[in-house]
């Protein structure tokens, strides 16, 4: 039954692929997938791995990774007035049931500085997205991998992986006091067309949607020791929107706990902790995902796993030797 759920899921979306991109939890914590104009945004040097395993229990379910990094580019290399650069890179591979999913992305970012305000960011992503379809993994009416008695599922055995260019635009602002920041981006604003449905018919081709992205936060000091951050972040392919409501409470800037809620699919629990770690700061969080949807009797809720570190490069001082010229 549940492998039978999955590939109505799966296949309800070839034609018209809608809210196909990978689902996060601490959308917080991986800025730089969803906004290209978050690159450099950290002023540091920043990596994230980030794990996501949906739908325990479920066979077929999502699986998702992602590394991001990103960073500024030293203005002292590029002495422009008004150019202060950030550049990222992010690589994310999705799977789905039958559905595999890469996307390579690189970002560059410039930012402004708004005098007393804050610093606003506009960035690029450029880069591909692959897909491929495993016909073996689609159970037929002779069990799995029978794919005799539908055309789709025959033209889905495919081997190998079909790329296209993809194109991201976003707009990123952060405060002058770091507590209050926002975005919005559009991903896949030229759509890929990949694959072929039988008959070799280009409208038979599947395509990458548009996906606009809409985020914001607000960081609430409540004493020397405890920290909020309420924040929502919007998900939307311009037809049907998906909303996360989430609280974050800090204690000491070390150790975090939260909830989050996802509109009509999931509320969450996460936690994290933060430490100085060598030359940078270390950040590892956690999240489990308490299905409210119709799925819930299918699985046992949703892992997600990140690992974050950041850190500065100072430049050693430059030491300038005066010598008197009578000791020469």
């Amino acid at each position: 039954m549940k492998r039978i759920i999955l590939i109505v899921l799966a296949f309800s979306s070839l034609s018209s692929w809608a809210q196909q991109d990978a689902q996060f939890t601490q959308n917080f914590a991986n800025k730089l997938y969803n906004n290209p104009a978050f690159a450099g945004m950290n002023d540091a040097i920043c990596g994230t791995l980030l794990g996501r395993q949906q739908w325990l229990g479920f066979d077929g379910a999502p699986r998702t990774g992602l590394l991001t990094v990103h960073g500024n580019i030293p203005t002292t290399l590029i002495p422009v007035p008004y150019v202060n650069l950030g550049v990222g890179l992010s690589v994310s591979n999705d799977n789905i049931g039958p559905i595999n999913t890469n996307i390579f992305k690189f970002s560059l970012a410039n930012k402004f500085a708004l005098n007393g305000i804050g610093t606003i960011s506009v960035g690029l992503g450029l880069g591909a997205v692959g897909m491929a379809i495993d016909g073996s993994k689609f159970e037929g009416p002779d069990g799995l991998g029978s794919v005799d008695a539908d055309p789709n599922l025959v033209a889905a055995a495919q081997t190998g992986k079909d790329y296209g260019f993809d194109l991201d635009a976003g707009v990123y602002f952060r405060s002058a006091n770091n507590k209050i920041w926002a975005g919005a981006a559009m991903q896949h604003i030229a759509p890929a067309e990949l694959g072929e449905l039988p008959g070799g018919v280009p409208s038979n081709k599947y395509s990458i949607v548009q996906h606009l992205y809409i985020m914001g936060g607000y960081r609430y000091d409540l004493n020397a020791d405890w920290m909020l951050e309420p924040s929502i972040f919007l998900k939307t392919e311009l037809s049907t929107t998906q909303f996360d409501f989430n609280l974050r409470a800090t204690y000491q800037d070390m150790i975090w706990g939260g909830l989050s809620y996802r509109i009509q699919d999931a509320i969450s629990p996460m936690a994290g902790y933060m430490r100085d770690l060598g030359p940078g700061r270390m950040k590892i969080g956690v999240s489990y995902d308490l299905n409210t949807s119709k799925l819930r009797s299918y699985n046992s809720g949703t892992v997600e796993l990140f690992l974050n570190y950041c850190f500065t490069i100072t430049p050693k001082p430059k030491i300038t030797i005066h010598k008197n010229p009578r000791w020469l």
